[in-house]
């Protein structure tokens, strides 16, 4: 059984447990209260056992209330954070100085609180937090209204225009972020080709993307910028892509201090991403370099760093063929997705496993590759990903000449792909060819076999609405090599 109250315990860091305490010892001088008592009892509980905690408090009367004294507690815990993050962000540190305009006003020291909303409107336009602007507006026009002085009707006047210009800033933003969940959806939907994008003219012909200088705001920009890179990949223009994502990135690095550091991570892994798809070494250790500098700095994830660097390397090792520095890395990153599954979604260690069986395949590690399928359907078995691991896993059983469990799994893969909607031309494919040959001694008509696959791969390969897995592994390669090793 979960509790919001036990899941936010344990989402609570080191720091914080430590402010937590200290902020009980000042606010109370019991160390008695409920409240804490039933915080000591859930912080050292592995998994929610509310059984376990009543029975600990049997004897005490607030356990009848166990509700409502948990809701205090989280109340608590939320007024230490509020304290202690008070000043680890631009935007909290602008709710704060809020909190003290509200008081001054209310104690009738407007000429203070005008000062503040100058010197928090100074901050907010520079980190274009234009909600807050709008509510500091809001402010001084209160002010001005309860304090009605000479030319006071001139200054409502500017604020007025001022208020105009922001909610179009606003307006235009949510236009952007409305552009850019339909882009991600988009991409979601194809993974990642779009073979016709005159059916989507509201992203690909959309007039926003068309001329940047009418977005008016540097975080419409970074949308703007986010928004263009997605379009080339989604046409799969990985080149064009690539050249946008390396623009996107040196946006980052010009306005860094408008963004949380951790922002940067994604477009730098996706323009190390595109550079290794087009073999450009040359942009990718650049990449490389720019991440692993950001190691070990304040306030940036190193476990999404390190996953960031392995699966950008593969990726890369894949591309130009060197099967050594792949064979040479797998161990490490296996024992990382190992220690590390539990810290990510599934998207991601999906993609890692993903990417280990495919090193497996290539650098003929083949048990290894079929241990790592097994942890996929362990640690992830989504969706996303399942026709490449069943296509994989097909590979394996054949190229360790294990007949039985390759017809067990020819039947899983038909079975399951169809039950799914999500058998292609590619599965039809490889599964009517295994057919033929998993129990078949004879090596000419294994030979016909793969001489009639390879004609049906080239064609798939060819095919732009057909070949997306070929992005992934290179089924056509695969077939040839095969083919020299029966003749």
């Amino acid at each position: 059984m979960s509790d919001l109250i036990f899941n936010f315990v344990r989402s609570l860091t080191l720091r914080e447990k430590a402010y937590f305490k200290r902020y009980t010892q000042l606010h109370n001088n019991s160390e008695d209260k409920n409240y804490l008592k039933i915080y000591k009892f859930i912080e050292k509980q592995k998994h929610y056992d509310e059984k376990a905690l009543k029975n600990h408090f049997a004897g005490e009367t607030f356990i009848k209330y166990l509700s409502s004294e948990k809701h205090y507690l989280l109340e608590q815990i939320l007024n230490s954070l509020i304290n202690f993050h008070a000043n680890t962000s631009n935007n909290r540190k602008l709710l704060k100085l809020i909190l003290y305009i509200n008081i001054l006003s209310e104690k009738g020291f407007k000429k203070k609180a005008t000062k503040i909303i100058r010197q928090a409107k100074t901050l907010a336009y520079k980190h274009e937090e234009f909600t807050i602007i709008l509510q500091l507006i809001q402010m001084e026009e209160e002010i001005l209204f309860s304090h009605g002085i000479l030319n006071y009707v001139q200054q409502l006047e500017t604020l007025k225009a001022e208020r105009e210009e922001i909610t179009e800033k606003i307006q235009m933003l949510n236009r952007l972020r409305l552009l850019k969940a339909q882009s991600r959806e988009l991409q979601y939907e194809y993974m990642p080709h779009v073979s016709d994008p005159s059916k989507y003219p509201h992203i690909f012909d959309n007039p926003l993307l068309k001329n940047k200088e009418n977005i008016k705001s540097l975080k419409g920009l970074e949308i703007w910028h986010y928004i263009n890179s997605i379009t080339y990949y989604l046409v799969r223009d990985f080149k064009k892509s690539q050249i946008s994502h390396q623009r996107y990135l040196k946006f980052y690095e010009e306005n860094e201090y408008l963004f949380n550091k951790n922002q940067k991570l994604p477009v730098l892994s996706n323009y190390m991403y595109l550079s290794a798809k087009i073999k450009d070494e040359q942009h990718f250790m650049i990449g490389l370099t720019k991440l692993t500098d950001l190691i070990g700095e304040k306030d940036i994830d190193s476990d999404y760093i390190y996953y960031i660097k392995y699966a950008r390397i593969l990726e890369l090792y894949h591309k130009i063929n060197n099967q050594d520095a792949a064979r040479a890395l797998l161990d490490e990153v296996a024992e990382y997705v190992e220690k590390n599954s539990e810290k990510f979604g599934k998207t991601e260690i999906d993609h890692l496993i993903v990417l280990l069986v495919r090193a497996g395949i290539e650098t003929k590690q083949f048990t290894k590759a079929q241990q790592w399928i097994n942890l996929w359907y362990e640690k992830v078995s989504i969706e996303i990903s399942l026709n490449i691991i069943k296509l994989f896993a097909l590979i394996i059983y054949y190229e360790q000449d294990y007949a039985d469990l390759l017809s067990h799994e020819i039947n899983s893969t038909y079975k399951t792909l169809k039950k799914r909607k999500k058998y292609t031309k590619l599965e039809q494919v490889f599964i009517r060819f295994f057919k033929k040959i998993v129990h078949e001694p004879d090596q000419l008509k294994k030979a016909k076999a793969f001489d009639q696959l390879h004609e049906e791969l080239r064609a798939i390969q060819n095919n732009p609405t057909q070949n997306i897995l070929f992005e992934q592994f290179d089924f056509l390669k695969w077939c040839e090599a095969k083919m020299q090793a029966l003749d």
